[in-house]
């Protein structure tokens, strides 16, 4: 008997380190989106802010994060921009209470467009809609809605 209880104890253990470690290495891939844009760099940064503005989206900032790297004299990056995206209706959904300010440090949403060194441009963003099951209640509610507004947005970007 307690053989068994020390096999079943020992099993459980071997299971739970196997699980963590699939964990560990799918989770990366499961918390971003990337999709493979139609279009060339610039274009894409400007379909994104094109197609936010006219879903009632506002873009408070694109920063040109290869441009700061040769700043700082690293000039092997190839073109890299981070699209700050806003709707403020749903900001103040989240934030009008003080126990969901705590997701202030992943807002507003960003999109990266970058640029390979084989001229493919790739758009990344936080896998938002999956990353809102982690929060529940109307942090959940309004993060699922952004997801289904982004895919939305920018289906027609993205290459199938």
């Amino acid at each position: 008997m307690k053989k068994n209880a020390g096999l079943f104890g020992a099993g459980l253990i071997i299971g739970m380190i196997i699980m963590g470690l699939i964990m560990w290495n799918v989770m990366p891939n499961m918390m971003l989106n990337v999709n493979k844009s139609k279009l060339d760099f610039e274009a894409t940064v400007s379909e994104i802010n094109e197609s936010a503005s006219k879903n009632g989206w506002m873009v408070p900032k694109v920063y040109d994060i290869s441009k700061s790297l040769q700043k700082a004299g690293y000039n092997d990056v190839t073109r890299i921009k981070i699209i700050s995206l806003c709707k403020p209706k749903y900001a103040s959904t989240i934030l009008n209470e003080d126990s969901n300010k705590k997701v202030t440090g992943i807002m507003p949403c960003r999109i990266g467009v970058y640029e390979t060194k084989e001229g493919h441009v790739f758009m990344s963003e936080m896998n938002i809609g999956l990353m809102s099951k982690m929060f529940g209640g109307i942090i959940e509610e309004v993060m699922t809605q952004v997801a289904k507004e982004e895919t939305g947005m920018f289906q027609h970007i993205m290459q199938e």
